[in-house]
């Protein structure tokens, strides 16, 4: 199996892969069909009747095959595979090319079909979440098939931007009703808001996301095709609709990242922790994610330098905490503080500055303080109030969506601790948590 593209190796995606092609070509068992694909996968054949939406409608795609070939012998030669991550590794695409034979009593059936599969990666296990099989369509006069995909492009626009609208429309009701629930229940019914919400949209959000950049690179490859025909005005004209195309699917995956990151912030926000306290090594924690958050920073496309300091009291030994939750907390303090010191070191007029990180913890009296302390540009105190709103953010344009503070603060009072803020301009942004020693919080 060959594999095309600059991707790490998955030993689980391609068996999730293999077994799901096993099983719709009829070499594995049906019942493997559930450890493989999503409830709600989607996909078409290359006929009307096989549409599925479902895995139950999948199953009876595939027992339906398996009565008609009763009488004939099967052969898919595979002859091509390409294999791409999308997403960030979250995402999968193999296109599969290949040979279908059917030997009858009375005679044989060959064509040519294309298999595309697309898997995500849920929790952590990939998934089949849609499947097309297609058979070249051959035209008389139109030898690249240019009419043919202007017209599958713009069926394609058409329903992305039908799709953007109602994700936008679902956006704009759902900060509506959030400002409602603040009012009246302090965010309680979010969580279940948002669970809807992301069951509804996040599927199709992913396969916008997804299929705009698997578009983006068809556009490349038809370009490839034009720029090889002699060139006139009728392949100048062809390019320049390309390049509009190819803008107009930047736009869609640019804006479907933004919409589908607010999502997955509000899925967070409404999700916590295993709802079971843990012993754990605080300081031991805190270490581990101050590092994780530090080089997460690191590998971002905007990093900086900074100086990380420890004084961390090593008497506090063991805590119960919801450790999911906790490291949560120690993570978005820490990006917090990076982002405001990468803003303080591009306004910085003389180059002296230096990002320092600070991070205390100790023990005092049956009452735990953690201390994360940044010495970025400091905070306003008409922000310093506001900082603990739900979608309120300072950041620029789409780089945040008001969610982590906001996160941060419901895990440390269900805690039951507190959490304040310090800071003077130009000089330091102090975030204080106030926790009990001994088990006195509530499991969930």
């Amino acid at each position: 199996m060959t594999a095309h593209g600059d991707i790490q190796i998955d030993s689980d995606l391609d068996k999730v892969y293999d077994t799901f092609m096993k099983v719709i070509l009829m070499e594995l068992d049906i019942d493997s069909l559930k450890e493989v694909v999503v409830p709600d996968i989607n996909g078409f054949g290359t006929t009307i009747d096989e549409r599925i939406n479902s895995e139950a409608e999948c199953r009876l795609l595939i027992e339906r095959q398996i009565k008609e070939s009763e009488n004939a012998t099967f052969h898919f030669d595979r002859h091509h595979l390409r294999k791409r991550l999308l997403a960030g590794g979250l995402a999968a695409v193999f296109i599969e090319e290949g040979e279908v034979k059917l030997e009858l009593p009375d005679g044989t059936i060959q064509f040519p079909i294309r298999i595309s599969t697309m898997l995500d990666k849920i929790d952590g296990q990939w998934k089949v979440v849609h499947w097309h099989g297609s058979t070249p369509v051959m035209s008389e006069d139109d030898t690249w098939h240019i009419n043919d995909w202007k017209k599958k492009s713009q069926e394609l626009e058409t329903k992305v931007a039908e799709k953007t609208a109602e994700l936008a429309a679902s956006v704009e009701e759902l900060k509506a009703t959030q400002t409602q629930l603040v009012v009246q229940e302090k965010l309680a019914a979010l969580g279940q808001l948002a669970a809807g919400i992301a069951h509804e949209i996040k599927n199709p959000m992913n396969f916008v996301n997804n299929f705009s950049e698997l578009s983006l690179e068809y556009v490349d490859e038809i370009l490839e095709f034009v720029n090889e025909l002699p060139q006139n005005e009728t392949t100048d004209e062809i390019k320049a609709l390309l390049a509009d195309v190819s803008e107009n699917l930047k736009k869609i995956h640019q804006h479907g990242t933004r919409a589908d990151s607010i999502v997955k912030s509000m899925l967070m926000h409404s999700r916590g922790g295993s709802g079971v306290l843990e012993p754990t090594d605080l300081n031991e924690l805190i270490r581990e994610y101050v590092n994780l958050a530090f080089h997460g920073m690191r590998a971002s496309k905007n990093p900086i330098n900074v100086k990380i300091n420890y004084d961390l009291d090593e008497s506090i030994g063991s805590v119960p905490v919801f450790p999911e939750d906790f490291s949560r907390v120690v993570l978005n303090l820490c990006k917090n503080a990076f982002d405001a010191m990468r803003d303080k070191t591009g306004v910085s007029e003389n180059g002296t500055y230096l990002p320092a990180l600070t991070v205390i913890s100790k023990n005092k009296n049956g009452r735990l303080k953690i201390v994360v302390e940044d010495n970025g540009p400091g905070i306003t105190d008409d922000i310093r109030k506001r900082l603990f709103d739900p979608f309120f953010t300072t950041k620029k344009g789409t780089e945040g969506t008001g969610l982590g503070l906001s996160i941060t603060h419901d895990i440390i009072t269900n805690h039951k601790g507190q959490i304040s803020i310090e800071s003077e301009l130009d000089t330091y942004t102090r975030f204080i948590i106030d926790l009990p020693s001994t088990n006195q919080t509530e499991t969930t």
